[in-house]
Order: C-alpha cells, then sequence, then structure tokens
C-alpha cells in the first residue's frame, strides 16, 4: 500500500502548476508582451481618437416658461411640442446657412424634402423640461457647423415661443374694448345727472329738503332714475379697476424668462474607456502569446531530439 502511494505522489505534483515557472515563461518573452501590449494600446488609441473626434458638443440655454390667461379669452398657450411640427418653423431655422449647407450635405438630394429637414433639425435639437420644475426648459443643440449658428438655433427658437405668447395683444384688445365701454357709460353717467340737476330746478319740494334728504326723496319719487344711477356708477366703477388690472399686466407680458446665458457642453465619448479596454486587451493577449511561444518552443525541442 505504501509502495502504491509512493508512486502516485509524483503523479500529483507533475498536475499542479509550477507559480514559479509561469512566471520565468513570462519573463522570458517579456519583450512579446510588451510589444503587444503596445501595439493594442496604439489601434486602441487610434480608435479612441476617432472616437472623440465624432462625439458631438452641444451648446445648451434654460427658460423659464411662466405663463397664465389671467382670465383673459383667446390667450394662445406656448407649446414647445409643436414648434418642429409646422412646417413654417423648420424652413425659418433652415434659413440659418450653415445649418442648410450641413443638411444639404449630410441628406441625399433626391430624400430632401420638408419630411427630411424636420428629421435633421429633430436629431440636433433637444428639448426636455425639468422634472422638478415643468416649467423650467432646457434647449440643446448640437454643435455642427459652428458655435455661432447653433446659436442662432437657439435664439430662433425662443423668438418662435415668444411669438406664441399673444397676451401682450389679447390686453391691448381687452383694453380698447373696456376704454370704448367705460367711455359709453361715462357719458351716460353724465346725463343721468343732468336730469338730476333738472329735477332739482323744476321740483319745488326737493329745495326745502336738507342735502343728505334729497337723494333718498329722489330714490323714493323717481325709482327707475335712481336704479339706472346705481347700475351705470357701478358698472363705470367696475370698468375703471379692469382697466387699472390691466395696465398692471404689462409687467407680466414677458411669459418666457431666461434663466441663463447660452453655454458649451462637453459630448461624453467612450474615448478614455476604449484605450482602458485596448490597454487591458493588449496585456492579455501579450500574455496568451508569451504562452503559445513557450509552447512552439517546447514542440520544435521535442521534435528536433
Amino acid at each position: 500500500m505504501n509502495k502504491e502511494l509512493k508512486v502516485m505522489e509524483p503523479k500529483q505534483y507533475d498536475d499542479e502548476i509550477d507559480l514559479y515557472e509561469l512566471i520565468e515563461i513570462l519573463v522570458r518573452h517579456k519583450w512579446s508582451i510588451v510589444l503587444t501590449t503596445i501595439l493594442c494600446t496604439m489601434l486602441s488609441l487610434g480608435g479612441a481618437l476617432y472616437v472623440r473626434s465624432k462625439t458631438p458638443n452641444y451648446l445648451m440655454k434654460s427658460i423659464l416658461i411662466q405663463q397664465e390667461d389671467y382670465g383673459l379669452k383667446g390667450v394662445n398657450k406656448i407649446n414647445i411640442d409643436t414648434i418642429l411640427l409646422q412646417d413654417k418653423n423648420v424652413k425659418r431655422i433652415l434659413e440659418i446657412e450653415p445649418i442648410k449647407a450641413e443638411y444639404l450635405e449630410n441628406t441625399p438630394k433626391e430624400k430632401q424634402n420638408i419630411a427630411s429637414e424636420r428629421k435633421f433639425l429633430q436629431e440636433i435639437i433637444t428639448i426636455s423640461k425639468n422634472d422638478k420644475n415643468p416649467k423650467e426648459i432646457s434647449i440643446k443643440i448640437e454643435i455642427l457647423a459652428d458655435e455661432n449658428s447653433s446659436k442662432d438655433i437657439i435664439n430662433t427658437y425662443i423668438d418662435i415661443l415668444r411669438e406664441q405668447d399673444n397676451l401682450a395683444d389679447v390686453i391691448k384688445k381687452e383694453k380698447a374694448l373696456k376704454s370704448e365701454t367705460l367711455e359709453k357709460t361715462r357719458l351716460e353717467v353724465e346725463n343721468i345727472q343732468s336730469e338730476i340737476l333738472t329735477i332739482f330746478t323744476k321740483d319745488r319740494d326737493i329745495r326745502a329738503l336738507k342735502p343728505e334728504e334729497r337723494m333718498e326723496y329722489i330714490a323714493s319719487k323717481y325709482p327707475d332714475l335712481n336704479l339706472r344711477k346705481s347700475e351705470q356708477e357701478k358698472y363705470y366703477n367696475t370698468y375703471v379697476n379692469e382697466l387699472i388690472r390691466l395696465d398692471s399686466l404689462n409687467d407680466k407680458i414677458d411669459s418666457i424668462k431666461e434663466t441663463t446665458d447660452i453655454y458649451f457642453l462637453k459630448g461624453q465619448s467612450k474615448a478614455k474607456l476604449i484605450l482602458v479596454v485596448g490597454i487591458v486587451m493588449g496585456l492579455f493577449l501579450g500574455i496568451i502569446v508569451a504562452f503559445l511561444k513557450e509552447f512552439i518552443d517546447g514542440y520544435e525541442r521535442r521534435y528536433k531530439k
């Protein structure tokens, strides 16, 4: 039994991996590992630089849309989702020459139409809402030709949004109507006052009354006239207050407020990841090459024997 164990022990050691032997193999073929790693690193560096050159950069701007109708009829709702759905807005943005040139260069002639123009702009323009404050909007533009043309896109987009806001026109129209009605009411009040003055001069009974009793006398003897007077004075005061309210809205006409300047945003590329993966892969392949060469060298030695 002991003899069998002694015979088996060498076999067990033969199957075990000798760490020192592995290290010796790696040291012997160190230049193969180094050269393979350098080659893979150079290839990955080239790929990283290419990816980095193709990674787009952006310009961004944030705006705040604080729109209310203030109880007025006919106020348009500012809708950022419909800007590029309107053909006139697409054409207007593409009036920016460098952007138009990029579109023509990247779109085959047979596919140049309003649909491809819209798709082109949708790919370079990103509109997003703040999750915490839906009224805060970010406009992100991919820089294609140059920064100035991208700034022009942002400014044009904001101009289009502002043109949707017709609050100022509605206020102006409403003020004109209220002013006209107020003038008619004022004239009616003056006519009623003239009628009351006429009563004062013709009705002898009223002359004997004290000043504070005269209006009570008119209210009881001429109820229709008194009712007309109360109604018209009420209308007059209502229209005056409404005009004051409309005037106060002038400070709130600008529903779109620019909360930030246009700023540069660097695109996130995978260049660093590609470089790191290339180095690791180079080292791994170098080790494989080292063991492969060791295997070939061993095979050749055995064959020569």
